[in-house]
């Protein structure tokens, strides 16, 4: 029964969307190797991207505000969020997809000021100006939501308050920082901004998400649960994460 109620789901959320590409949506502030764009190109590239090229037709990519990005998939004028922590207040707000990857907390810290790794326990973290980036998840650090900094909007800005002294550390994904290095998308030397794993965390995993709200939401996630889960079978998966893990 379980199968037919699933391939019925399916087949309705097919139906829905025969004239309508879905539409699927990240932080415009590029968060690689998830999502983000190379000028001149306006296409969005990376890894949560080919994932919903290689499940739906022609899918409406997008990158916005993060904030916005979240709103208008939970008021369902968009279809889906990529690269979403599962917390408990999403939970109340969101449906979630089977895990497709997972990231490695982490900060980053300026040499100038310390000539090591400032963190040593996460209990550390209080002892410093710790920053974010606007609206991401820092609940792997533990602290309160008012005792993280995270007012900048995108990650120049974030960087140039960690260079001024502003900030002790950016926490963020070990994978992240590693991403923009690696395309030259922020002006970062690891050298003089060493890259550091926070102590007593674990990788966490990141999913597509739907809004409760949608009406074919349920749908939709097992459509997308059933691909990736025929995507890891068939080594597809491991092969996209490697692609953009050299």
């Amino acid at each position: 029964m379980r199968f037919w109620g699933i391939l019925l789901g399916l087949l309705l959320a097919a139906a829905a969307y025969s004239g309508e590409p879905i539409k699927a949506c990240g932080g415009e502030s590029n968060w690689p190797p998830m999502s983000y764009i190379q000028a001149p190109s306006v296409k969005v590239e990376g890894l949560s991207a080919d994932i919903l090229r290689n499940i739906f037709v022609d899918p409406q990519v997008e990158l916005r505000p993060w904030l916005r990005c979240l709103f208008e998939v939970q008021e369902a004028h968009q279809d889906i969020v990529m690269s979403a922590f599962k917390t408990p207040e999403r939970e109340t707000q969101f449906l979630f997809s089977r895990a497709y990857h997972s990231l490695t907390p982490s900060y980053i810290y300026a040499r100038s000021r310390f000539s090591k790794p400032p963190i040593h326990s996460l209990a550390d973290l209080s002892r410093y100006k710790v920053c974010a980036l606007h609206g991401s998840a820092t609940f792997y650090t533990k602290l309160p939501k008012e005792a993280v900094e995270s007012s900048a909007n995108n990650y120049t800005a974030l960087m140039k308050k960690l260079a001024a002294g502003y900030c002790d550390v950016v926490v963020d994904m070990r994978e992240v920082f590693l991403g923009f290095a690696k395309l030259d998308l922020l002006p970062v030397n690891i050298k003089e901004f060493p890259i550091a794993a926070l102590p007593e965390t674990e990788k966490y995993p990141i999913h597509f998400a739907v809004s409760r709200r949608h009406p074919e939401g349920a749908a939709l996630i097992d459509r997308i649960d059933q691909a990736l889960n025929n995507m890891q079978r068939s080594g597809q998966l491991a092969a996209l994460i490697a692609q953009y893990q050299k």
